[in-house]
C-alpha cells in the first residue's frame, strides 16, 4: 500500500487570518512579489490563484487586483494598516517574460541527442 498525501484544500484570502495572509515580520518592510498562476470562474466568483514565493498558493477575488492582471503577472503584495495592496510590476514581468522565452528558445534550438539505429537513445 502506497502513502500519498492529498493536496492541501484551496485557500481563498477572505477565509485567512490577517495572520495566516501576513508575510513573517523581517519581510513586511518590503513588498513580495507573488506570481499570477491562473485566472479562473469559481462559484464564488472569479479568482486569481496567486503563487507566493515560498510555492504556495492563495485565491484572491479579481475585484482585490489591479484591472487588466494576466496570467504569469508579477505582483508587488504588501500588508500595511489599509489592508493588503497588489501593485503590478510590468517591467519585472515582461523581464521574466522574456527570460523565459530565451531559456524556452535555448531548449528548442539544441541538438537532437545521439541515436544509434534502432532509433534509441545514446547516452
Amino acid at each position: 500500500m502506497t502513502d500519498h498525501l492529498d493536496p492541501p484544500p484551496k485557500r481563498y484570502a477572505e477565509d485567512m487570518t490577517r495572520e495566516e495572509f501576513r508575510a513573517p515580520a523581517e519581510q513586511r518592510e518590503r513588498p513580495e512579489r507573488w506570481t499570477v498562476d491562473a485566472l479562473e470562474d469559481t462559484p464564488h466568483g472569479p479568482v486569481a490563484r496567486l503563487e507566493r514565493p515560498d510555492g504556495h498558493t492563495v485565491d484572491v477575488a479579481l475585484r482585490h487586483l489591479p484591472d487588466g492582471v494576466r496570467e504569469g503577472d508579477l505582483l508587488a503584495v504588501q500588508d500595511g494598516p489599509d489592508g493588503v495592496r497588489f501593485q503590478p510590476l510590468p517591467q519585472e514581468t515582461q523581464a521574466r517574460r522574456e527570460q523565459a522565452q530565451a531559456q524556452l528558445d535555448a531548449l528548442n534550438t539544441r541538438q537532437s541527442p545521439p541515436t544509434n539505429d534502432q532509433g534509441e537513445i545514446d547516452l
